[in-house]
């Protein structure tokens, strides 16, 4: 069976190249094979063959036992792709982590007297975005407020959640008895989580000193809404508000 040009396109564009794939799928086809016989059947020169097989063993679509000589074998193709999938996000994640951390020194720099109290988002991607940075500069408190509408999202910043819990950061989430029980037992792997029958609105509160609160619509028809804030005034009243709901009789631990 010869591989379609299609099935042999998504692969280069998943990063293999052409010859890691002939590489691949000789080994699929064959079984457990030398480089030698890698290059013969999938007419890969023997003095390139190697380079090949090296990088398919790195990006985990083979494996290799060190015997004499070498013999690779080709990992099942759901496997393989799954266990690049993860490969490449754990690669992207380093990467954001390290462009975040450099361009935010650079953003800081700036000096306060630049940055706005108070900023209006819309849009789910530039609120996440703020979140995330809300997150990222968290240092000792985050307190979240999660009606069951957000829930759904909160997938989306579970990362940077663990991230705080392993550098110790208190992280305190009060969410509606409603939500789907995965996502509770989810949620208090990361955090302290009480439910509340009555929610007002959503947000975070970073430290009691930055903000994000969750308004909704606004006038731009369904686009969500939102302010972020640095005002000590704003999230020191955001923050008073939480606990007073988090104490409050109706609240009850997850």
């Amino acid at each position: 069976m010869t591989l379609s040009e299609r099935a042999s396109g998504a692969l280069l564009e998943l990063g293999l190249t052409g010859s890691e794939v002939k590489a691949y799928v000789a080994l699929l086809r064959g079984g457990t094979m030398t480089a030698s016989d890698v290059s013969r059947t999938a007419r890969i020169p023997y003095s390139k063959v190697y380079d090949a097989l090296e990088s398919l063993h790195r990006k985990g679509w083979i494996e290799e036992q060190k015997s004499r000589p070498i013999v690779y074998t080709a990992k099942p193709p759901d496997t393989a792709l799954e266990e690049m999938k993860s490969k490449q996000e754990t690669a992207r994640q380093e990467r954001e982590q390290v462009a975040l951390e450099e361009l935010m020194n650079v953003y800081v720099s700036r000096g306060e007297q630049e940055k706005p109290d108070i900023w209006i988002m819309r849009g789910t991607n530039e609120i996440l975005s703020r979140v995330k940075n809300l997150l990222l500069n968290c240092r000792g408190e985050l307190l979240i407020a999660l009606p069951p509408q957000l829930v759904p999202f909160a997938s989306r910043i579970e990362p940077l959640l663990a991230a705080l819990k392993e550098k110790g950061v208190r992280t305190m989430v009060l969410t509606s008895p409603d939500i789907q029980r995965e996502d509770s037992e989810r949620l208090s792997r990361l955090a302290e989580v009480r439910t509340r029958r009555t929610m007002y609105g959503g947000g975070l509160v970073s430290d009691a000193r930055e903000v994000v609160l969750l308004l909704g619509g606004g006038e731009q028809g369904s686009l969500p809404l939102a302010i972020w804030a640095s005002h000590h005034g704003l999230a020191s009243f955001a923050k008073d508000y939480f606990e007073f709901l988090w104490s409050s009789q109706e609240t009850t631990a997850s």
